[in-house]
């Protein structure tokens, strides 16, 4: 499933999601998205994507140890940055074209927790 997100300022979501990491240490706050950053072909992220980002409602719906996402920031023109999110099942190694509802009738389905 490919999905096209603007970002925006709010980043509720963030605290909600596996792959934000959040360090304070010695006063120079790092925010990070490791989803996005082990796509070394995306644009750098930023934090305001997290308001819109679909991976912690894809992550609630379907807690399969054999999904796999990949993610990464990119903007045409230099312009209005997206980010681009898309499944594969680990062990069909096949997209899933919702992955918020592949659990229901998959014969891999295998719970993650």
């Amino acid at each position: 499933m490919r999905i096209w997100l603007r970002g925006t300022s709010s980043h509720n979501l963030s605290t909600k999601c596996r792959f934000y990491h959040e360090d304070s240490h010695r006063r120079s706050p790092k925010k990070e998205c490791r989803l996005i950053q082990r796509n070394p072909a995306s644009e750098p992220w930023e934090d305001r994507f997290c308001g819109n980002c679909p991976v912690p409602e894809i992550l609630e719906h379907n807690p399969c140890a054999n999904l796999a996402l990949e993610g990464e920031v990119t903007s045409r023109w230099g312009f209005f940055p997206k980010v681009h999110v898309f499944a594969v099942c680990a062990l069909k190694m096949d997209e899933v074209a919702d992955p918020t509802s592949c659990r229901h009738g998959c014969a891999h389905f295998s719970r993650l927790y």
